[in-house]
């Protein structure tokens, strides 16, 4: 009876004093009284900030992680693949690519067969450090580089133009797909702190050869090089491109999109100043990437074309 009634008059007084020391109450929170636990109340800490969430790309083909940028109500998937034995403390290129009209998205596909649309054509598949076919088995082994593939949708072009005509005005917006490749290209930058900014390359083939083309033009003092193939432009915006290294493609016999297109663009570059290089195979037609997409030492490949594009810096 003696401690029960000890315990009651400490109580009585820890309770009054808690008037004085707020805290108290957490002082005591296991005071050592026979029988008694908690007799005061404590406070509930604070909760930890959650983490932000982290996003986990899906798995895609040959090193490839399928993503979504999305930017004011518009959203684009791309495909990103990090350098062979990628280092997040070391520098590395950064190659973009854009795809011909036939590799769109279809909306009656499901995003793996459409991914598939795009990463299993060849032109695709050799930029990957997973890659291990013929032609170019040794791509990322010898110029290890972030790779960025874009996927529009069916209904869109990387140029709002007709782009079997040739040479164009240039529309005076951007395509939502270029647009958008543009913000995400400024994403990754700020994402991976390894692209190294100075080396940043474009190539495109068919309507990609067109975006490429739009892309200098519209923000010429980006890329450290660029590759056109079976595209066309602007003439007479060329002066802008006068100092960009560029190496343009073309079929002589590409009845596509006419050869007329690069050749008008090769020739205002040079009026202007500029000494841009220029390949056009005799007697081919549309699909002269796999011959500039290629470590092949056969007769109309381009070998010298991969250690020109990696070799140039801003």
């Amino acid at each position: 009876m003696f401690l029960v009634a000890t315990a009651i008059v400490t109580c009585i007084i820890m309770v009054l004093l808690s008037g004085f020391w707020g805290d108290l109450g957490n002082f005591a929170t296991y005071l050592p009284l026979p029988g008694l636990v908690k007799l005061i109340p404590t406070r509930s800490p604070e909760p930890l900030p959650s983490p932000a969430p982290v996003s986990t790309p899906k798995q895609s083909y040959l090193g490839f992680g399928a993503y979504t940028f999305t930017s004011q109500g518009n959203s684009l998937t791309y495909y990103l693949s990090l350098p062979a034995h990628y280092n997040p403390t070391q520098k590395y290129p950064l190659v973009l690519l854009l795809h011909g009209g036939g590799e769109r998205s279809k909306p009656q596909n499901t995003p793996a067969q459409n991914e598939q649309l795009l990463l299993n054509d060849p032109y695709a598949q050799v930029w990957s450090a997973d890659y291990n076919g013929p032609g170019n088995p040794h791509l990322q082994q010898r110029w290890p580089c972030f790779v960025v593939i874009p996927q529009m949708e069916l209904s869109q072009q990387w140029v709002n133009v007709n782009v079997h005509q040739g040479s164009y005005t240039q529309p005076a917006q951007p395509s939502i797909p270029l647009q958008l490749t543009k913000e995400l290209l400024d994403t990754l930058q700020r994402d991976y702190s390894s692209i190294d900014a100075k080396r940043l390359y474009i190539t495109g083939l068919s309507n990609g050869g067109f975006g490429t083309w739009d892309a200098i033009e519209r923000w010429p003092g980006y890329f450290a090089a660029a590759a056109p193939i079976a595209g066309a432009g602007d003439p007479s915006k060329a002066a802008v491109l006068k100092n960009l290294p560029i190496w343009a493609f073309h079929g002589s016999a590409d009845t596509v999109i006419p050869a007329s297109g690069s050749r008008q663009m090769i020739a205002a570059i040079q009026a202007a100043g500029g000494h841009p290089r220029y390949t056009e195979f005799a007697g081919q037609g549309h699909g002269v990437w796999t011959y500039v997409y290629s470590l092949d030492n056969s007769a109309l490949n381009v070998t010298a074309f991969f250690p020109w594009l990696f070799s140039q810096h801003k």
